[in-house]
């Protein structure tokens, strides 16, 4: 038993030991509410979501697919480059508040990168200890801060200098991120991105050995923050009354300050415990320590009375402090004289108890008290900050609405091209292929003569009677189910019910057991639609109203990615830019019969914009013999700022205006989202072409040739 116990006792001054800090904790819930997008890992997407119109408070890429805000310092970048047009107030409005709240006390408890090169440091490993030279180093944040945030975005428009080519955040969590489950990026990968990861690289390993170097000597965040430091609400402070300049502060700071909360100071913490005097503080910690209304309780004693009171206050047990005047005698007095020194211990005097006034009782209940009560915020502030925590996670893994992506049910290519038999009705045609729906949804209600109810039969019903609002973008078939009964039995239950004037197909299952592949659990009616490419999105027992199909059709259509082969749905973009195409939408139903060019663009890509004159000269050589369309992402840029992009070109290419050109200029639409059901991944620009029967011929990442964009061209137009 002993060992046992003895294990245990261990164990638990091991956890002790090893558990992590309160700032470690905090750390790591903000890097996790930044990114809770957890499912944005796995499928190697970015979130574009609505609250990526707000900045997390510390650095944190954008192109993160676990992010759910954007990172301050590419906003206040991207927010520059556009100065011209409209002045930053709202970034600089919040980089203000985050900074008059907490200034760099976000470097040491809210961002990401500084929790990563906390991690990183920990490594054993020999350490550069600051110096004097670090010291002067530490100042070339602010060199990069007025060059390449501020200088070069203002300069050089649509330039996010410090983002394209220094930071470290952006490779990790953007491009190793999204490499790491979309192995068709490698091929846009160039000279840049190997600069920036060889740059990354150097951070990680410089981490190991000197602390948060990256937040030391280059980060322009923290050097904002900095100025903000000396008027912030949170953070250290220092008593200068108490301090006794025993310099155990500085020395104990990992970081370049000077002084206990200046520029420097990331408000970590560590000089807290360390300073003999208690002249460090929390700013505003005496709300919770001790509250004024406490010190109406203390007791006003005098001087030499006070002992109790204060141990009271530091935790000691409330006896007299007095010295106890003992009867000290030299070796020579107890040799000589013993009876003397047994008579001094006999008559020493028992110190008298002291009694606790009225007063020091109430100050120790109001103490008693405050504890309580900061115990209960303690208590309450952990739980609101978990239960925001969770809320978050559930709220964009599963509230929110499934990512656009490949049903994990799929039919086979023996079930996707299999030619079921029809019964006779007012349809043309023999047989029945879910592959000849082509650019349409499959909805099939799935019935059988042996089940006894009128649900399937007013199912069919109603979808004939709305079969006008669907035939655009849906083909609705109904199949008996392969159960044996003879095809007789059923033409005369469809002749019964008057089925066989309906210009609707009426199938019959057969031994590929269609029924079964897309998830029929043995009920009737069972309602399944299925995508352009053979994915079945849902399978549902019973009646439907017609509104809920309808919204099952656009899911079908609309949250299916589409790959080269597929047919695509038929969807409409409006034309909002003004060129000399006097066309009010796009329609990929009017193209067919031609090849397609789609290009996916937005202003602030310079790629995008440098390889858009290519698109016109080759879409004006073929002479109205292709479609081409340019499709603005929807990425919250409004319409006019896209216009005046596309009139006042000349400034950025050094060409004529835009606005005299044959492409057809688009916006994508957030509620369809065209392209991310083709394909894209996050990138651009990107460019699909489609043959002439609306299927995906090809696709290209990144900028594009125009020897290249020609022979997808031919190589579409031969298919």
């Amino acid at each position: 038993m002993g060992k046992v116990k003895n294990f245990f006792i261990s164990a638990g001054r091991w956890i002790k030991n090893h558990a992590p800090t309160r700032r470690r904790i905090i750390q790591v819930y903000a890097a996790l509410l930044c990114n809770a997008n957890i499912r944005g890992f796995a499928l190697g997407r970015i979130y574009q979501g609505a609250t990526k119109n707000i900045c997390t408070p510390g650095l944190n890429c954008y192109s993160c697919p676990g992010a759910v805000a954007a990172c301050p310092l590419g906003a206040l970048q991207a927010s520059l480059a556009n100065s011209s047009t409209s002045t930053p107030y709202y970034i600089l409005g919040i980089l203000a508040l985050l900074g008059l709240a907490f200034g760099r006390m976000i470097c040491g408890f809210f961002c990401p990168v500084g929790l990563t090169q906390d991690l990183l440091y920990k490594v054993k490993s020999p350490k550069l200890k600051k110096s004097r030279y670090t010291r002067i180093l530490s100042y070339f944040k602010y060199v990069l801060l007025v060059v390449l945030v501020i200088a070069v975005p203002l300069i050089y428009k649509g330039v996010p200098a410090f983002c394209k080519y220094i930071c470290p955040a952006g490779t990790f969590e953007g491009s190793v991120s999204l490499l790491a489950v979309n192995d068709d990026f490698f091929g846009m990968l160039g000279f840049l991105f190997s600069w920036k990861f060889i740059l990354l690289v150097v951070f990680a390993i410089a981490a190991i050995f000197i602390y948060r170097v990256f937040c030391r000597f280059f980060c322009p965040l923290g050097a904002i923050y900095g100025l903000f430091c000396k008027i912030a609400l949170l953070g250290v402070k220092l008593d200068r009354s108490k301090c006794i300049d025993c310099g155990k502060c500085i020395q104990t700071c990992k970081m370049d300050i000077r002084h206990v909360g200046d520029h420097e100071c990331i408000n970590c913490g560590d000089c807290v415990p360390v300073c003999p005097t208690k002249a460090i503080t929390w700013k505003g910690s005496k709300i919770f320590v001790q509250p004024a209304s406490v010190q109406a309780f203390a007791p006003a004693a005098p001087a030499e009375e006070s002992a109790p009171l204060t141990r009271f206050i530091n935790g000691g047990d409330a006896v007299n402090t007095e010295p106890v005047r003992d009867a000290a005698v030299s070796a020579e007095q107890v040799t000589e004289q013993p009876q003397t020194v047994q008579a001094a211990t006999e008559q020493r005097e028992v110190p008298p108890v002291v009694e606790v006034s009225e007063a020091e009782k109430r100050y120790e209940q109001a103490c008693k008290k405050i504890k309580k009560r900061n115990l209960w915020l303690q208590i309450c502030a952990w739980a609101l900050a978990l239960g925001v925590l969770i809320g978050a996670l559930v709220y964009y893994n599963f509230i929110l609405p499934a990512p656009v992506t490949s049903s994990s049910v799929k039919l086979s290519e023996e079930q996707y091209t299999a030619s079921f038999e029809t019964y006779s009705t007012a349809a043309e045609g023999e047989g029945f292929s879910v592959a000849e729906s082509k650019n349409k949804a499959t909805v099939i209600v799935f019935f059988s003569t042996k089940i006894a109810n009128d649900f399937a039969a007013e199912m069919i019903d109603e979808l004939y009677a709305h079969k006008a609002e669907f035939e655009d973008k849906a083909v609705i078939v109904a199949m008996h189910a392969n159960n044996g009964v003879p095809a007789e039995t059923v033409q005369s239950y469809i002749d019964e019910h008057g089925w066989n004037a309906y210009d609707m197909v009426f199938a019959q299952d057969n031994s590929t057991e269609l029924y079964s592949a897309c998830g029929g659990d043995g009920s009737y009616p069972n309602t399944v639609f299925i995508s352009c490419n053979g994915n079945v999105s849902s399978s549902v027992s019973g009646k439907m109203e017609i509104s809920e199909v309808d919204a099952a059709i656009d899911t079908s259509l609309y949250r299916c990615i589409y790959s080269v082969g597929d047919y695509v749905p038929l969807f409409v973009l409006d034309t909002v830019y003004k060129t000399e195409v006097e066309e009010d939408s796009f329609s990929l139903a009017d193209c067919l019969g031609k090849v397609t060019v789609i290009n996916f663009w937005y202003t602030k890509c310079d790629p995008c914009v440098a390889e858009l004159p290519s698109f016109e000269k080759v879409n004006r050589d073929y002479g109205g013999a292709i479609n081409t369309v340019v499709v603005h992402s929807d990425n919250g840029t409004s319409s006019s700022d896209v216009q005046n992009m596309i009139d006042s070109a000349d400034e950025k290419l050094n060409k004529s205006s835009w606005s005299n050109w044959s492409l057809l200029f688009t916006h994508d639409n957030s509620s369809v989202n065209v392209y991310t059901i083709l394909g894209g991944k996050g990138a651009f620009p990107y460019t699909v072409v489609l043959d002439a029967e609306g299927r995906i011929s090809g696709v290209h990442h990144s900028g594009i040739k125009e020897e290249d964009l020609r022979a997808m061209i031919e190589e579409a137009a031969a298919r």
